[in-house]
């Protein structure tokens, strides 16, 4: 059990200039009708400061944000309310996301956390705030146990986690629930908080948590505590790292462990007075359920990387009882809003006590680690090939190639998938820095790979090409309204993280024919079909093996190399090792998208061939260079069928596709160097 305790020093002096700017208000003129204020934030995702270390610039002033900026906001509300009628909660997904994150949970800084000789950034930052409770998000587990329990460790607040149950003693890992003992007006109150995560923790972190931990049901988990907390508590409040999520009551299936279900729970378990969303980084500050009982349950979701904290006002009256209880009476009933950190200046004591660790970072990422002899983008990677993406991919696919040993590879293609994580990913002409490698490849995720057959491959992609919207046969594809497909299972549509692009073979996507028949082409570089009986060793990251994305066939495929090998610090030190980032090192044009189906090869006559032979066998280069990022002949004006002219060779790689079909082995030279 908690009791509300003084606000520590850093916030002292916010509080006391917020207090005189502003004299308390909302205090209840009922004397039988008390204010409880409830104070969220989620998915901080290691936003401290307002600041982007992958620029090495504040954020823009319209999207200002941060935990400095959140203490603002918070001293302002103790003030107005009174310091102890107010509850302040974080839900989860805290220590990963930025690259201060990164160092102390994954980097030079982890170890110093571990043996206890540093706080936790993110720990010293709530600890700072007074936060009263916090719940586990899923990426809470992203740097292992021991890193997790060091975290926990510095917290002066309760971690909770009331599904997550430990394997050995079949008891909760974390604390389930928390009762905060409250004194408003003059009088006690108790709000008690139980604590969810989702259980895809158990297909995202499945190398940390398999055989140690298990995930429940979240409904089914809430339904065994609630009741406990609702008979201690005046007010019940359900933090839960989860999303709204869209399965109906009546199609809710347990053994599912459904990922979002925020909805389910208020609705299907009654004594719940206020739900606390987040994960799926929505802006949602109030939304009311009516649950199985006819009781009104308030739902709040506060904006991702502490964008903002939701405010929750609840008038408390008499319970028949005894006790207090949310007066749900009309003109009183609980409401909800969002303190936005483009409101408030950054806290000042809270950004001193972190200067060292963000000094320490920003050191970090603007180290240098090679050369770009030309600028790379990710703009448009989620609609066209593009020779950044390939740097992952062939990263990913040298280091897979070297490790495994010959007889994992005898007969099998090596081949890699990678995703674009982010839209605004650069790599510069010139000096190449760590930040830069990290606001490309923006998760900690390993390395593994898998095995997958020819027609397992093409299934994979045929899953992957439902990030794009369908378009009319031979129309202009428009990036600005052509991905990121809804369907049932994702009504905010596919995120650009759950589209792969595979490097190693080639292959057309017609985005005119319907979802699961668009791979209109796959091929080995050299034009031969991929077979359906073929095998692939695949580069995937953890998460993609673990099964995140539900792609098919990955989960259970056989894992020929897992050594646990983190990709950012792979791609970091290829660059090192180099000192050079050059595209004709790594870019493959190997895949694009098309609106109409691929014209039929052209009939060769039995016997007769293709084209002269030489009279014996040469490595010279083509007469004809393929086109690349540097290619000075602009591709033609796009016709029917054929994507916008971006800047990228996407014409030319139509008619390599094409040659693909009718002339495989002129594209030999199309290879990667030394493959």
């Amino acid at each position: 059990m908690r009791t509300r305790r003084a606000v520590p020093a850093a916030t002292t002096a916010a509080v006391l200039l917020a207090a005189a700017a502003a004299p308390a208000v909302g205090q209840p003129t009922d004397p039988d009708r008390l204010e409880l204020t409830l104070l969220a934030t989620t998915d901080v995702h290691g936003h401290v400061y307002d600041w982007d270390y992958f620029r090495n610039a504040p954020f823009p002033a319209d999207d200002s944000l941060g935990l400095t900026r959140v203490a603002s906001a918070v001293a302002e509300v103790r003030a107005e309310r009174g310091e102890e009628s107010v509850l302040l909660l974080d839900n989860g997904d805290a220590i990963q996301g930025t690259p201060l994150t990164y160092y102390y949970g994954m980097g030079a800084g982890r170890q110093s956390v571990l043996a206890d000789e540093v706080t936790h950034p993110m720990a010293t930052a709530f600890n700072a705030l007074d936060y009263d409770v916090q719940v586990v998000g899923n990426h809470e587990y992203n740097y292992g146990l021991d890193l997790l329990s060091a975290y926990e460790d510095d917290l002066d607040a309760p971690l909770l986690g009331a599904n997550v149950i430990d394997v050995g003693t079949g008891e909760p890992y974390h604390q389930p629930y928390e009762l905060v003992n409250m004194r408003i007006d003059g009088e006690d109150v108790t709000v008690g908080v139980l604590g969810l995560v989702t259980p895809g923790v158990r297909v995202w972190d499945k190398q940390h948590v398999e055989g140690v931990l298990e995930f429940q049901d979240m409904v089914t988990a809430a339904e065994r505590w609630v009741p406990e907390v609702e008979a201690l508590a005046d007010v019940v409040v359900v933090i839960a790292h989860t999303g709204d999520g869209n399965v109906s009551d009546e199609d809710y299936d347990r053994t599912a462990l459904h990922e979002d279900v925020t909805g389910n729970i208020a609705r299907q378990v009654p004594g719940i007075d206020v739900i606390v969303a987040g994960h799926t980084h929505q802006d949602v500050p109030e939304r009311l359920f009516t649950n199985v009982a006819g009781e009104q349950v308030l739902m709040t979701q506060p904006d991702y990387w502490a964008r903002s904290v939701t405010e929750t006002t609840l008038a408390l009256v008499p319970g028949a009882a005894g006790g207090w209880e949310v007066d749900w009476s009309e003109g009183v009933a609980p409401t909800a809003q969002a303190r936005r950190g483009t409101e408030y200046a950054e806290d000042e004591g809270l950004r001193e006590l972190l200067t060292e660790a963000h000094g320490t970072t920003v050191e970090y990422v603007n180290t240098p680690v090679a050369e770009s002899v030309t600028e790379l983008l990710a703009e448009t990677s989620r609609y066209e090939d593009t020779p950044i993406i390939d740097f992952i991919n062939h990263v990913q696919q040298t280091t897979v190639e070297a490790a495994l040993p010959e007889g994992e590879r005898a007969g099998r293609t090596v081949i890699s998938q990678a995703s674009p994580f982010s839209r605004t990913a650069v790599f510069p002409e010139g000096e190449v820095t760590i930040a830069d490698i990290a606001g490309l490849y923006i998760y900690e995720n390993t390395l593994s790979a898998v095995v997958l057959t020819g027609a397992e491959l093409r299934d994979y992609l045929e899953y992957s090409a439902r990030y794009f919207n369908r378009v009319e046969e031979g129309a202009e594809f428009d990036p600005a309204t052509g991905t990121n497909a809804v369907y049932p299972d994702r009504p905010e549509g596919v995120p650009d993280y759950n589209y792969d692009v595979i490097s190693g073979l080639d292959y057309v996507i017609d985005v005119s024919q319907p979802v699961g028949e668009r791979i209109a082409s796959l091929t080995y570089p050299d034009g031969t079909p991929v077979g359906a009986d073929d095998e692939f060793v695949m580069a995937v990251n953890n998460y993609r093996q673990s099964g995140g994305g539900a792609f098919p066939h990955v989960a259970d495929a056989e894992v020929v190399y897992d050594e646990r090998l983190e990709i950012r610090q792979l791609l970091i030190e290829w660059a090192q090792e180099r000192g050079v980032i050059d595209p004709d090192d790594f870019f493959v044009e190997n895949w694009q998208l098309v609106t109409a189906p691929l014209p039929a090869p052209e009939p060769t006559t039995p016997g007769e061939p293709t084209e002269e032979p030489t009279e014996e066998p040469t490595t010279a280069e083509p007469t004809t260079a393929p086109a690349g990022p540097d290619a000075t002949t602009p591709p033609p004006a796009a016709g029917p069928g054929s994507l916008p002219n971006t800047g990228a060779p996407v014409a030319a790689l139509a008619g390599l596709a094409l040659l693909a079909l009718t002339a495989g082995a002129a594209l030999l030279a199309r290879r990667r160097p030394g493959a």
